[in-house]
């Protein structure tokens, strides 16, 4: 058994709110001179060395002030932590660098914070400016990096100083393809060393494929903690839960629109279905809508998003040729999915219908339905994203144009 190289025991870590944000935030208690917006409540998990946690839940929930505490950008309000080992750290875009000093200097100085001594980033520098691609920047202000600049150099030296915990946020979004698979090669290497790693996205396939455990926050408080899959199932549903909760479909486009939509639901066409859709049956989408006024030609649009809003495509009836009922009076039009081609997880729906010429919105319903996928699993590392394309692998000759040329 591993020794626990992180310990939170009941960390709580509070904000006192000035009365005109406190009421904006509807913390305000006109009873007290002050309130307190608790970031994080009397929250407890341990860490063994070897873990990769993932940090999960939605925005405000807790995790980015978790990796501040053990970074020791700030303290707890209450309860205790400790960390063994040295900490690489990559929680903010630019922390640790001075905007005015150059790329050269910016990596002695991060070293430094993350107690590297002068001989030893010397003896890495090379590393990790190879690592960060910004040689051609190196004498210059860091102010004038870009944000993916930053990026690059940040991870650069967290991941070089060989740490034995690293902290990575969300912020590896902001690099291109290219040097995020190169970040998460370096993770793949540091977790084959057993160092411990807590990674915080909002990408549940990132999640699942490279966590070994799981800690989901949700308004301060931890959720779930424990197998990947099962929390992150969890707390999936719990996002689809609280959709469906909302009430009637509501849009400040539709006033004065001649179209309205009345309603989004999602529905598989299976046999025995429940639920849930699986991948490879069948499954529908009725929008009904409700017309005032005749209309020219309007265009009914689907989109579906990921659980972050993230758009995944959207099928437009143009695309196929399809006119939709126009004339006064309500309707419904049905979008069959055969089959359901998503990977597991929850998916959001958002509806619009416009104009004939697509410019305008008469009408739009953002997340207007939600629905869960039952199938194949990220997980597993079998598929990738969130679609299996219909498809088929063939062996085939090489093409006579390329036989003697190779990819740079």
């Amino acid at each position: 058994m591993q020794p626990t190289v992180i310990r939170f025991e009941g960390v709580s870590k509070g904000y006192l709110l000035r009365r005109s944000l406190a009421r904006a935030a509807q913390f305000w208690d006109p009873h007290k001179h002050t309130n307190t917006f608790w970031a994080l409540d009397n929250v407890s998990f341990d860490v063994a060395r070897g873990d990769t946690v993932g940090l999960i839940g939605p925005n405000g929930a807790g995790k980015s002030t978790i990796l501040k505490i053990l970074a020791k950008v700030t303290v707890p309000t209450k309860g205790c932590f400790s960390v063994t080992g040295r900490l690489g750290a990559l929680i903010e875009v630019g922390a640790g660098f001075h905007p005015d000093l150059t790329g050269r200097e910016n990596v002695f100085l991060n070293g430094a914070i993350m107690g590297m001594r002068k001989r030893e980033i010397e003896a890495k520098f090379d590393q990790i400016i190879a690592f960060s691609e910004v040689e051609k920047f190196l004498d210059t202000p860091l102010k004038y990096y870009s944000s993916g600049m930053m990026v690059r150099l940040g991870f650069a030296v967290a991941a070089h100083i060989n740490p034995d915990i690293l902290l990575v946020d969300e912020v590896l979004a902001v690099g291109d393809t290219a040097f995020q698979a190169k970040c998460l090669n370096k993770i793949a290497e540091l977790k084959e060393q057993e160092r411990t790693i807590v990674l915080v996205s909002h990408a549940m396939p990132s999640i699942l494929q490279h966590s070994s455990k799981v800690l989901w926050i949700d308004h301060g408080k931890v959720q779930g903690y424990g197998n990947p899959d099962e929390t992150v199932e969890a707390y999936l549903r719990t996002v689809h839960r609280d959709t469906e909760a909302k009430p009637e479909l509501d849009s400040r486009l539709s006033t004065g629109s001649p179209i309205h939509i009345v309603s989004v639901q999602v529905t598989s066409l299976a046999p025995e279905a429940n639920d849930m859709l699986r991948y490879g049956e069948p499954a529908c989408v009725d929008i009904t809508y409700r017309v005032s006024q005749p209309v020219d030609d309007p265009v009914l649009a689907v989109t579906f998003q990921d659980v972050r809003d993230y758009p995944l495509g959207g099928l437009p009836t143009r695309f196929d040729h399809v006119e939709i009922e126009s004339s006064p009076g309500m309707h419904t039009m049905r979008l069959v999915l055969s089959p359901v081609l998503f990977t597991r997880g929850s998916y959001g729906v958002t509806v619009a219908i416009h104009d004939a010429r697509i410019q305008r919105y008469l009408d739009m319903r953002p997340r207007a339905a939600t629905f869960m996928v039952d199938g194949p699993s990220v997980a597993t590392r079998e598929v990738s994203g969130h679609f299996v394309f219909p498809h088929e692998w063939q062996s085939a000759p090489v093409p006579m144009s390329v036989s003697d040329r190779a990819l740079p």
